[in-house]
């Protein structure tokens, strides 16, 4: 990662009111290059690859409020030319005494403190399983070319933490909807232990994908969305327990979606990671325990995967996985991921 570091009187020249000066600029970015396999594919061996980006941006007032921005180069053009002007791509936050609050493209409350599985170390993230599915981050049902609450973006956020205590609050940019999380992490005798729970209650929750296509995580195809809810409105509860001793790592996550209507499903999942010296393993598993109305074709639907990643330093990694999906479909991935 490289830190570019700019004179304080280069940015008071365009500081308003001249209260607060620039502490630094940081330019980061990522690659990847490798194979990706699919077997339910016409193509089964492709090549992947793909380059990003970014910049994120710190400061300090003479109060002693810290402020900053994040933003990768991609995002500008997520979706439309002025998806950073309104929020939806990037993130700013100011933080102090009384917590912090950040605006964008950013968790929500519920995922703040529940979170994703443990276990993933493949190239490309394989479709993504094993992350949860929060509505308040638009509830990616198939992976993240598939938005299905595309209003959750930008989200607003209210963190604050006091011995290992922490308590989050969020809605979507409606204000419509109210989020909260909340958990604690610790250390005991050698041991480390992170619990978290949300809940998330939503209004007007729609099923879109750019148009009502998305990508088919099976066959690598644009096909149309099918998937339909009944209902807008409804509740979303999550939890979260983490283990860790050493370099051993390992949580469960549970999750449950409840609309207004006969649409409902309820997630479990268990993850766990091992590294020694430069080699991380990991696996994990997760099933749909019960799917309804429109989310009953994932109905005792399961997934699972094995990965690895080899450190060969200097911020290069080489990684691949394997993994059976939902729809029982064997993907996997292999190559190099650079960092900068």
């Amino acid at each position: 990662m490289k830190k570019v570091l700019f004179a304080s009187t280069a940015f008071a020249a365009l500081a308003v009111g001249g209260a607060a000066f620039a502490q630094g600029i940081t330019l980061y970015g990522s690659a990847r290059l490798g194979l990706y396999y699919n077997d339910d594919a016409d193509n089964k061996l492709q090549t992947t690859s793909r380059t990003r980006f970014g910049v994120t941006m710190t400061g300090e007032t003479d109060s002693g409020i810290t402020f900053g921005a994040d933003m990768r180069a991609d995002q500008v053009v997520d979706g439309s030319i002025d998806a950073a002007d309104n929020g939806r791509a990037g993130s700013a936050f100011v933080s102090g005494a009384f917590g912090t609050l950040t605006f964008g493209d950013t968790n929500g409350a519920d995922e703040q403190w529940v979170g994703d599985l443990y276990g993933d170390f493949s190239l490309t993230g394989l479709n993504d399983w094993d992350e949860t599915i929060f509505i308040s981050n638009g509830g990616s049902l198939d992976d993240d070319n598939f938005v299905a609450n595309p209003d959750a973006r930008p989200t607003v956020r209210y963190d604050f933490d006091i011995a290992g205590f922490g308590l989050s609050l969020s809605s979507d940019h409606s204000l419509n909807d109210v989020g909260v999380g909340a958990g604690y992490a610790g250390s005991f005798g050698g041991f480390d232990l992170s619990i978290g729970a949300g809940y998330y209650n939503f209004k007007g929750f729609e099923v879109n994908s750019f148009g009502g296509y998305r990508l088919d995580p099976a066959t690598n195809e644009v096909v149309e969305v099918t998937n339909s809810f009944t209902g807008n409105d409804g509740d979303q509860w999550s939890a979260m327990v983490g283990f860790g001793a050493g370099d051993f790592d390992m949580n469960v996550i549970y999750s449950s979606v409840d609309f207004d209507g006969p649409d409902a499903w309820e997630t479990l999942g268990v993850g766990a990671q091992y590294s020694f010296d430069a080699l991380s393993v990991g696996a994990y598993y997760t099933t749909f325990i019960s799917g309804d109305g429109g989310a009953d074709e994932w109905d005792g639907d399961d997934a699972y995967e094995f990965s690895a990643m080899y450190d060969l330093g200097g911020g290069a990694s080489v990684k691949g996985g394997i993994q059976d999906n939902f729809s029982d479909t064997v993907v996997a991935d292999f190559g190099i991921d650079m960092a900068f």
